[in-house]
């Protein structure tokens, strides 16, 4: 086990095995990584995706248009 001075917030932390990372801390290392969203932020914030169907399908039939899926359905 051993111990390290974080290059960044200068906290000391202790491991068990060498960090890959170097000399930074978890925390810092986790505020430094982009977590970013596969399918956009609207889809964590808002509306379901079977939410938003609902509402294209009854704006389309509303408007007279047939609503078709397109690919596999």
């Amino acid at each position: 086990m051993g111990s390290l001075v974080c290059t960044q917030c200068g906290k000391t932390f202790h491991f068990d095995v060498v960090p890959r990372r170097g000399a930074i801390c978890f925390k810092c290392h986790v505020q430094s990584v982009n977590l970013g969203f596969t399918y956009g932020r609207d889809n964590f914030h808002g509306p379901t995706i079977k939410e938003r169907e609902r509402n294209i399908l009854a704006n389309a039939e509303r408007n007279g248009v047939e609503p078709q899926y397109v690919g596999n359905k």
